[in-house]
């Protein structure tokens, strides 16, 4: 075999070692698209509330952008993501999460590092994160979007999601259905596998200012 030709499948057996796969590509989750022409490499359909989550992962940069969508429970609602480094509980999630800033129906996203089962307030939490946003999609879901510096050599992480109602400003306690209780699994940011965890959270409602999108 001429040294062209072995060049050559070398670099093609590369390609497929670095393109990450599309994963849940025959799931729900394929179909949405973005504005901004944001692109993800993955994506799958989350196994409660109608939700799903795209992300794109670097694992030499511990870099990882994500688009979570979900539907609110009612009009103006809220809709949360996040990481949890120390459990599979809501408790000591590192989450973002969208709500309405108050004007119109725009939407918004604040960090929360959550201790116990109280949301808390706004703050800053373990991740580095940047270009946070989120939106109301064409078919009426919010998209939230955000970036994460990871901490090097994570590939599966234990992520959280929720939805609940929002007020005047203040972030309403989530139902305590099975959907909203069974809301969190373990997901393999390499290969896109996901698994379910059993058990619950509770978010108390706590009276907390939605202000705009912080960066």
């Amino acid at each position: 075999m001429s040294v062209t030709r072995v060049l050559a499948l070398l670099a093609a057996a590369a390609l497929v070692v670095a393109a990450p796969a599309r994963v849940g590509a025959a799931g729900a989750c394929a179909a949405e698209r973005f504005s901004k022409n944001r692109v993800y490499a993955a994506c799958t359909d989350l196994p409660t509330l109608g939700a799903s989550v795209h992300w794109t992962y670097d694992p030499a940069a511990s870099s990882l952008s994500v688009a979570f969508v979900a539907a609110p429970p009612s009009s103006g609602g809220w809709v949360a993501w996040g990481l949890n480094p120390t459990g599979d509980g809501m408790s000591g999630t590192q989450a973002l999460v969208a709500a309405p800033t108050g004007a119109g129906s725009a939407y918004g996203v604040q960090t929360y590092a959550i201790q116990g089962t109280s949301l808390g307030s706004p703050g800053p939490i373990a991740y580095k994160t940047s270009d946070l946003a989120a939106e109301v999609g064409a078919d009426g879901r919010v998209q939230m979007f955000g970036k994460l510096a990871l901490q090097n050599g994570t590939g599966e992480v234990n992520q959280v999601w929720q939805v609940g109602p929002a007020s005047g400003g203040d972030i309403g306690i989530h139902a305590m259905a099975a959907a909203n209780m069974g809301a969190k699994g373990k997901l393999n940011l390499v290969t896109g596998a996901t698994t379910a965890v059993s058990g619950g959270s509770i978010l108390r409602k706590k009276n907390v200012s939605i202000l705009p999108r912080i960066y």
